[in-house]
């Protein structure tokens, strides 16, 4: 089976969201649908009840998440287990699949992503890249503009091929940004010591050369712009949310492997973005790099 697109849904809330960005995603890219379903499992209880407390759960999880896919061209898959995110965890692992869909609490501000405890803990251990959702978006949210946070490591370059790979299948557009942390020393320093606006420079021109060296690697036939940002990570890349339909990040190349530092741009990003975040952890590119050899398969 060829690598699919899982979408984690709670049918309690009826936040259509994920499905509605995990079947753009695997429209524009021809993978698989899954969406799932994930009820508690505890074993205790159900060896007691021979078995029946787990099958009315399974069944009264199926029943919802039918009523919630009706329409979709999903396959349909529900699984038990001691959370959400674990469920979403060994699934995904179990299926390879390429990426995980999910959604944003419902007491975030609408059009931000607010992440509940099934994203953030995903995040520290997913086996694939991981998307999270802003809290309302629309039934015809369409893939056009997609933006992406590039660093000249390893994990950049997955996360601009990948991108790139997600705006030829949609048609659309691609813009890269590097963001170049500003040194502030003015919190501690008694008088502001002298900027150096010639390392600034040459600093930002080092990044250029090798963004724009990295995007000749993207076909030609992608409308392509690119900028360099004197500002913190994080505030770049909300900044371009705003301008885009999704964005793609890759993870540092530090931490654990299959993990993102959540505690740092990452933390700030998912809370205030203004579209669909795809991230990256350390250790998955190759499920998203089948993704975008995928999409470039099917737009040949």
């Amino acid at each position: 089976m060829s690598k699919p697109i899982l979408v984690g849904l709670a049918p309690e809330r009826g936040d259509l969201a994920p499905l509605i960005l995990g079947a753009a995603l695997a429209r524009g890219t021809g993978a698989p649908l899954i969406a799932l379903a994930a009820y508690l499992h505890d074993p205790i209880t159900n060896a007691v009840s021979g078995g029946t407390v787990d099958d009315d759960l399974r069944s009264d999880a199926l029943g919802k998440l039918q009523a919630m896919t009706a329409g979709s061209e999903a396959d349909l898959l529900v699984s038990g287990g001691p959370s959400p995110a674990r469920v979403l965890h060994d699934t995904a692992q179990r299926l390879h699949a390429a990426m995980i869909v999910v959604g944003s609490t419902s007491q975030g501000p609408l059009g931000r992503i607010t992440p509940g405890t099934t994203a953030e803990r995903l995040l520290h251990g997913a086996p694939c890249p991981v998307a999270v959702t802003t809290t309302d978006l629309p039934a015809d949210w369409q893939l056009r503009r997609i933006g992406v946070g590039f660093l000249d490591i390893d994990e950049g370059h997955a996360a601009l091929r990948a991108a790139a790979a997600l705006a030829r299948s949609a048609g659309g557009t691609l813009h890269a940004t590097t963001a170049i942390e500003p040194l502030d020393w003015t919190g501690t320093a008694i008088i502001a010591p002298y900027r150096n606006d010639g390392l600034v420079e040459s600093t930002r021109e080092t990044a250029q050369h090798q963004l724009d060296q990295a995007l000749e690697l993207i076909e030609p036939d992608i409308q392509a712009g690119s900028d360099i940002v004197i500002a913190r990570a994080a505030d770049a890349l909300i900044e371009l949310s705003s301008h885009v339909d999704l964005l793609v990040c890759g993870s540092r190349g530090y931490g654990p492997l299959r993990s993102v530092l959540i505690g740092g741009a990452t933390h700030q990003l998912l809370r205030h973005a203004h579209c669909p975040v795809v991230i990256v952890p350390r250790g998955t590119e190759a499920a998203l790099d089948d993704l975008a050899e995928r999409t470039e398969a099917t737009t040949r």
